[in-house]
């Protein structure tokens, strides 16, 4: 733990790019064009649930627009795991939830099996395969974004996936005691109540092709993921929540299952939405996704051992916050609480876009 310096004012908002202003006509558009935000586990389980839907041999008209039609935008501020040693030892961007969402999004299996491999001996212990693959990427076209995309081809990916800035960004948290914490692997570690994250450097640009994605959305899913360690790093890279405010995409917030110990414990879906509002000041919020269904006594106790509760879906305090919650069926079977990727698709896409949009 280390004192820092507070934090800096949000620069102001830059004016749309070329790319953004190159956008073509929505409405030529067989299907809504999607933004996904985030990182860790969920992004990708909400990717799988979206390719599946968007993808499949009765969507063949997409064929020739799969890239437009799904973006995923990826955090690249994790430092910890195989990530955070290749990021020391090499200088790379971290690859592990690019990695994630890559595979998800793969049409190629058997190349997504072995970009998943994880070495569990000698001096690649506990380093994946597709970690290493988009490292040397990394080397060879001299630029992350290139590197991702040629993973991208090499298996076969349906829809894009893009880091959300190509900067060497790091995250800090500021307690409620008044505590700095640097690191994102730290945070949660640390524990205590989280006022504000930052990153560091704090004018770290997002990627013309990031900003151009916004603009051109119908729809910008935010979540499920971990709130302030992996979903708004992306929304603090500058442009992201101007961008997003700036395109009149309807926005969907995904909501966590359960609270994460050390990171949003107590936490309500009103109080998630507050802290992005914090964080990215005019962000819009229109529908906010949480569980139909309540969960399973058997398998809440280990969950509370480990400190996690459910999500407390206070629907009144959503909508004063202007958002209109969506009371979904959307728990998966299984001993772990985790969303159903196919449910989920089914209730991001349900949400239609804004009139503007028609």
């Amino acid at each position: 733990m280390s004192l820092q310096p507070p934090l800096p004012v949000r620069p102001a908002v830059p004016p749309p790019s070329a790319a953004e202003a190159a956008v073509p006509v929505r409405a030529a558009w067989p299907v809504p064009r999607i933004v996904a935000i985030g990182g860790g586990t969920g992004l990708p389980l909400l990717l799988r649930g979206l390719r599946d839907a968007l993808f499949t041999p009765a969507s063949r008209p997409l064929l020739g627009v799969e890239r437009e039609a799904l973006t995923a935008l990826v955090t690249v501020a994790d430092d910890g795991g195989s990530s955070g040693r290749l990021r020391s030892d090499y200088g790379v961007l971290p690859p592990g939830d690019i990695r994630n969402c890559l595979v998800a999004l793969a049409d190629d299996r058997r190349m997504a099996t072995m970009f998943d491999y994880r070495f569990d001996g000698g001096g690649l212990a506990g380093h994946s395969l597709g970690n290493l693959i988009l490292a040397a990427l990394s080397r060879l076209e001299e630029r992350f974004p290139a590197a991702v995309e040629r993973a991208g081809e090499i298996l076969g990916i349906q829809g894009r996936v893009l880091p959300a800035t190509a900067t060497d960004v790091r995250l800090v948290a500021e307690l409620a005691n008044g505590v700095h914490v640097e690191g994102e692997s730290r945070i949660a570690a640390v524990g205590g109540e989280i006022r504000r994250v930052r990153l560091v450097p704090h004018d770290a640009p997002a990627l013309p092709e990031a900003r151009a994605a916004i603009a051109g959305a119908d729809l910008v899913v935010i979540g499920p993921g971990s709130l302030y360690t992996s979903i708004i790093p992306v929304l603090l890279v500058r442009g992201i929540a101007e961008a997003i405010a700036r395109s009149g995409a309807r926005v969907v917030l995904v909501m966590n299952l359960m609270t994460e110990p050390g990171e949003t414990d107590g936490m309500s879906a009103a109080d998630h939405v507050r802290a992005l509002l914090r964080h990215a000041p005019g962000l819009p919020v229109h529908d906010v996704v949480v569980a139909a269904t309540t969960m399973p006594a058997s398998r809440l106790d280990a969950y509370a051992a480990a400190g996690a509760q459910p999500v407390l879906a206070d629907l009144d305090a959503l909508r004063g916050l202007g958002c209109r919650p969506v009371r979904r069926r959307v728990l998966a079977k299984g001993e772990k609480l985790r969303h159903d990727a196919r449910r989920l698709a089914a209730a991001v896409l349900a949400r239609r876009p804004r009139s503007a949009r028609a």
